[in-house]
């Protein structure tokens, strides 16, 4: 029922998407700069995972199909390509730590799940997960982030988060779909409750989306449920979204990101946007929209952003690599 639903809802968003005009809103908008690219033209690229290195001004580009990490410029070009020196199989997705380390996570991976690289990608450490509880006992983290010195991973389909030391050591974690489970009561006023007042059912819900901002703050997007949601390093579960196709309104959301300023960033595959909320969650504005012409996407996923730069960094399908865009406040 869940799927049946969520099928009949995307074909209506669609339609409702025909009828709505972008503009800016709120004083903030987006200017489309590029996309990535090198001497041969725009690199093309699926849903790659992308990581960003605000003090050198680099981008970090996972492309899980040729297996390769790339490394752009400030502006967005391409400098160096890793991959030779390690296996990138199965790897899922990428982050950045101290001193030009990069981390890499693989959910299958069975002598190890995370790989440190150096600067140039050669393998540093293999890191295999420990001292892990027995209710992770199935964890298979497909979602990493660094952060002060900590990995922070996440299962997709559990929806289970684990925060480890550098080497893979347990220090903590959360069940993200039990806590949804006892916030069914603030799904009565959605779209699709009546399909989630059955136990089973509701345990389908997965995540697409995975960030901590550098408050330590969990937040995480689950399309079935069209919201997003934070986890606060303390206080209760938080969550907010609408479905709908109009200006502000979710249609299958996929990454989410903040700002240094606490905005929040939230891709939607179906509605082909970007929109941002404060950090109350109210909408700002949005940009994208499906299409070819300058500073339009196509189904975006991924995101990352750099703050010294005020540049955002948006995946997409199609082959159509990452475009990157500049936010300004007017």
């Amino acid at each position: 029922m869940i799927k049946k639903y969520f099928f009949t809802h995307c074909v209506l968003a669609s339609f409702f998407l025909l009828l709505t005009a972008a503009g800016p809103a709120n004083g903030m908008r987006a200017v489309f700069l590029n996309r990535l690219a090198n001497f041969e033209g725009i690199v093309p690229s699926l849903w790659s995972r992308i990581a960003v290195d605000e003090e050198r001004a680099e981008v970090f580009t996972l492309n899980q199909r040729e297996r390769m990490i790339r490394i752009f410029n400030e502006h967005s070009m391409e400098i160096f390509s890793l991959g030779d020196n390690v296996e990138l199989s199965g790897a899922t997705d990428i982050d950045l730590g101290e001193d030009g380390d990069i981390f890499v996570v693989y959910p299958r991976g069975k002598d190890r799940q995370i790989m440190r690289l150096n600067y140039k990608g050669e393998p540093v450490a293999a890191i295999s997960l420990k001292n892990f509880p027995e209710d992770f006992k199935e964890f298979a983290p497909s979602f990493l982030q660094y952060m002060d010195g900590a990995l922070y991973l996440a299962d997709g389909n559990s929806m289970d988060v684990a925060v480890t030391d550098t080497n893979g050591l347990f220090q903590k974690g959360y069940h993200l779909k039990a806590e949804l489970e006892n916030m069914k009561e603030d799904f009565k006023d959605k779209p699709g409750e009546e399909e989630l007042t059955d136990p089973e059912r509701f345990k389908f819900v997965d995540m697409f989306g995975f960030h901590v901002d550098t408050e330590g703050n969990i937040f995480f997007t689950v399309p079935v449920l069209f919201a997003v949601f934070k986890m606060p390093v303390e206080g209760e579960i938080m969550m907010f979204g609408q479905a709908g196709g109009a200006r502000g309104k979710f249609g299958v959301i996929a990454g989410v990101i903040t700002d240094r300023q606490g905005n929040i960033y939230v891709s939607d595959r179906l509605r082909s946007a970007v929109l941002i909320f404060d950090s109350s969650f109210n909408f700002l504005t949005e940009f994208g929209l499906r299409g070819f012409r300058r500073g339009s996407l196509v189904v975006p996923d991924d995101m990352a952003i750099n703050n010294e730069k005020g540049v955002i960094y948006v995946a997409e399908a199609a082959n159509r690599g990452v475009s990157a865009f500049r936010i300004l406040e007017d």
